[in-house]
């Protein structure tokens, strides 16, 4: 049987994978520091895809 524990896990691997197919449609494959995109954590895979979101309406 499945725990939560598990179930928050799964959840969050496929956030993190979410986010992460979201900054390569952008054109994001790595950060400014030379990090690639499945290093980061999802707090900062969660702030790259709020500032390219942020940047992108301002250039429109």
């Amino acid at each position: 049987m499945a725990t939560f524990k598990s179930y928050l896990r799964a959840a969050m691997n496929q956030q993190r994978t979410q986010l992460i197919e979201k900054l390569l449609v952008l054109g994001h494959t790595k950060m400014p520091d030379g990090r690639k995109l499945y290093e980061l954590t999802i707090t900062e895979l969660t702030e790259e895809y709020q500032d390219a979101i942020r940047k992108r309406k301002i250039s429109s």
